[in-house]
């Protein structure tokens, strides 16, 4: 995760889930001899213990993707498959979230098609952020 993702990653973090734990490049799948690793930019958690650790079976959790630029093609699909991969894992996936700079109205109502798949604009400057 690039410097800039990490802060949009905290920032949506910060503002939207103050009283959840953010779980940092978690592993939701390790590297196989027919896949690579898959790392979430961020999941968050909000049961206690907030130390890092494995997801817990019925634990409710927001899975969250950041890209650095307008939304497109490829942080839809990172949100949509990401939700279904942290799925697996037996966690109750409450929303996939992709935070972005600046929204693409046609793939903004693309993502928005699919069950708990959500896409946020990143302000620096903005306490809260701009849900679409």
């Amino acid at each position: 995760m690039s410097k800039h993702e990490t802060k949009m990653t905290r920032w949506y973090t910060k503002t939207r889930y103050p009283k959840g734990f953010l779980m940092e490049e978690y592993l939701a799948l390790p590297q196989g001899k027919t896949n690579g690793k898959r790392l979430m930019d961020g999941v968050i958690v909000f049961r206690k213990p907030f130390v890092k650790r494995k997801l817990i079976k019925g634990e409710r959790v927001v899975v969250v993707q950041s890209k650095h630029r307008r939304l497109g093609m490829g942080l839809i699909g990172q949100v949509i498959v990401s939700r279904d991969l942290v799925a697996r894992l037996g966690v109750k996936v409450m929303k996939s979230v992709g935070a972005c700079t600046e929204i693409d109205t046609v793939m903004h109502r693309m993502l928005r098609k699919h069950p708990r798949c959500r896409a946020v604009v990143y302000k620096s400057s903005a306490k809260k952020p701009a849900a679409r």
